[in-house]
């Protein structure tokens, strides 16, 4: 399960000095606190397949439970194994996605990807460089770690206490070509996780079984009425030296995903919670079994790579499902499905996603639909980037996980002008500010009458207005900005941010020539 292939060993650490840093004997460090542990690839020990590792890391105390300390998908596992995730060789139509695999069942569509160009361009370092390596992209270490999200916190009844020398979430945000520049270095630690630029969708063909998502009849696309509303584009690109793998944690997301790989490799494991959340422990414990729904997305406490089931026993109980993702491939991953990535190799791949809201159109074209022939570029994704104009409040922003601007504020805005026969700029202006919730100003209030007018030669906004005009449309996702505080964060080129808690007491920022 663990895919092996012939490249370069990784220096490994004294093996007393990982059994130190893993807590393998088990003990709390210091009077009544609890030893929570930082997954043990990102700590750069067990970023390599089993059999390379040093043993102790791995090894189990005589008398532990089968499996005790060793990786997902070690035959140990075998017992709680469900089987692989079910491969297609041809695209499903839409009508057999929506109502065979949506919402809760992954599956593996061989090859679909090698009829983009990108599976032919973007092998090449250089044409990624030439042709996108001025965009800005945002960067994440290879092997994840989410422990100081905790720090500080009660969870399972205890206080996590992180120690002095924990390793930090760390974001950077770089050009594509000051990645490249960098990442096939043993020392460069970090991977892209971004979205991906609008101009680069145009090289990348997505299959078409996730159509037919059901859109109010003003915001359907009027030359493709059967396009599913469609959240976000994202991009990775990463490399792995040798034997050394990256790493996800163990969690669940907010949207349903499809992702085609390009270059490299993904091995990936599944849960599925509205079967097994009784066996598996999340650090926030979002999920509700009863409505298969969650507040949020969230994680498990369990390592990948160095389960530990004296601590969590019920995991054993929990049945997984695996598959491996190779050039060509592309995958559907549900939401709030909950799993684990290890990446090999030279990996680039795209992603497109849609959120829990939507809906099958049983009266959708799903002839039309499935026959389409769409890139990534084709779709009005709701974030794009950098965004549709510089003029953008979201222009060359990353805005992964930002508000759903359609649902929160064209939907309401739509119905209301619907509702009253249109509306006047008057109108218009209290709506947005109310939603800027003291933010308004002479500069809001003049961008609401510049987008008015834009969208308009009447005196009064329509719904059709709301739903199809540009200026109204790039004036409700500058509120939604907004509503983030302007941006999420830093992203300043060039900048790296180390977060030690979300409590925000322990921040530090460096320029990359610092260190």
């Amino acid at each position: 399960f663990l895919g092996h292939s012939h490249r370069r060993v990784m220096k490994l650490v004294p093996a007393f000095l990982a059994a130190f840093a893993l807590g393998v004997d088990g003990k709390k460090k210091g009077k009544g606190r609890a030893k929570w542990s930082q997954n043990c690839a990102a700590l750069g020990r067990c970023n390599i397949p089993l059999e390379y590792r040093e043993p102790s890391l791995n090894a189990a105390p005589p008398g532990s439970p089968k499996g005790h300390f060793k990786p997902i998908g070690h035959e140990d596992f075998l017992d709680s194994w469900g089987g692989e995730v079910e491969v297609l060789h041809t695209d499903p139509t839409p009508e057999e996605f929506w109502t065979k695999f949506w919402p809760r069942k992954p599956f593996l569509l061989k090859g679909w990807a090698q009829q983009s160009p990108a599976f032919k361009n973007w092998v090449s370092d250089e044409y990624v460089t030439e042709h996108y390596g001025h965009f800005k992209a945002k960067t994440e270490n290879k092997n994840e770690d989410r422990l100081t999200d905790y720090c500080h916190q009660v969870k399972f009844g205890e206080m996590v206490h992180c120690s002095d020398d924990i390793l930090p979430y760390v974001e950077s945000y770089m050009k594509i070509e000051k990645f490249v520049e960098q990442y096939k270095s043993p020392t460069f630690d970090k991977y892209i996780i971004t979205q991906m630029p609008d101009e680069m969708g145009r090289e990348v063909q997505m299959p078409n079984f996730f159509m037919c998502g059901k859109r109010p009849d003003g915001d359907k696309r009027k030359n493709h009425p059967y396009m599913t509303r469609m959240y976000e584009h994202n991009l990775w690109l990463n490399y792995n030296e040798g034997l050394n793998f990256s790493s996800s944690v163990i969690h669940y997301d907010m949207n349903h995903q499809i992702m085609c790989q390009i270059t490299g490799a993904k091995e990936w494991f599944f849960w599925d919670l509205k079967d097994d959340i009784d066996h598996i422990p999340m650090w926030s414990e979002y999920y509700q079994k009863s409505t298969h729904t969650a507040m949020g997305s969230d994680d498990s406490p369990i390592d990948g790579e160095r389960v530990d089931l004296v601590k969590f026993p019920n995991f054993a109980k929990a049945k997984w499902y695996n598959t491996t993702m190779y050039p060509g491939d592309c995958l559907y991953t549900p939401a709030l499905s909950l799993h684990y990535v290890r990446t090999t190799g030279r990996a680039l791949a795209v992603m497109t996603m849609f959120q829990t809201e939507e809906r099958y159109d049983a009266q959708c074209d799903v002839e039309a639909a499935h026959k389409a022939n769409l890139t990534m570029a084709d779709y009005d994704v709701m974030w794009s980037f950098p965004e549709e104009d510089p003029a953008n409040l979201g222009w060359n922003m990353v805005k992964m996980g930002f508000p759903n601007w359609k649902r929160i504020y064209q939907g309401p805005l739509a119905q209301y002008a619907e509702a009253r026969g249109g509306l006047t700029v008057k109108q218009l202006a209290g709506i947005v500010k109310k939603w800027l919730e003291g933010g308004w100003n002479k500069q809001w209030s003049s961008r609401v009458k510049v987008a008015f007018k834009g969208a308009t030669e009447s005196d009064k906004l329509t719904a059709e207005d709301v739903w199809q005009s540009k200026p109204i449309r790039w004036l409700l996702k500058d509120v939604a900005i907004h509503a983030e505080g302007g941006g999420r964060g830093d992203q300043e080129e060039g900048e790296t941010v180390e977060r030690y808690s979300l409590a925000g007491d322990g921040v530090r920022r460096y320029k990359h020539d610092e260190m």
